[in-house]
C-alpha cells in the first residue's frame, strides 16, 4: 500500500494523487510514495554507534568491504630503554 500525499513535503503545496513533481518546487514525489512497511523493516539505530570512535568504526567498515581481516594481531610496543 503506498502513501497518498495531498501536500508536498517540501514546501507544502497542495498535489494531486498523478503527479510524480511537486508544481512548485519541483520535488520528486515518488520517493515520499513508498510504501508504509519500509518504515516498519527499517533496522534500528545502534545507540553505540553515536559514542564510538567515527574513525575508527569507518576503518573497520573499510577493512570489511575490502575483505581484509578485521582480527590482526595487537601490536606490542618497543621503547628504547626497554630490554626487549
Amino acid at each position: 500500500m503506498t502513501v497518498s500525499l495531498q501536500f508536498c513535503p517540501h514546501c507544502g503545496t497542495r498535489v494531486t494523487a498523478h503527479e510524480t513533481t511537486c508544481p512548485q518546487c519541483h520535488t520528486d514525489l515518488q520517493a515520499f510514495r513508498g510504501t508504509d512497511k519500509t518504515a516498519e523493516t527499517s533496522p534500528k539505530l545502534n545507540l553505540n554507534a553515536l559514542y564510538a570512535n567515527p574513525y575508527k568504526e569507518g576503518m573497520k567498515r573499510l577493512k570489511q568491504r575490502d575483505g581484509a581481516p578485521t582480527a590482526t594481531k595487537p601490536r606490542r610496543w618497543w621503547w628504547p630503554w626497554s630490554k626487549e
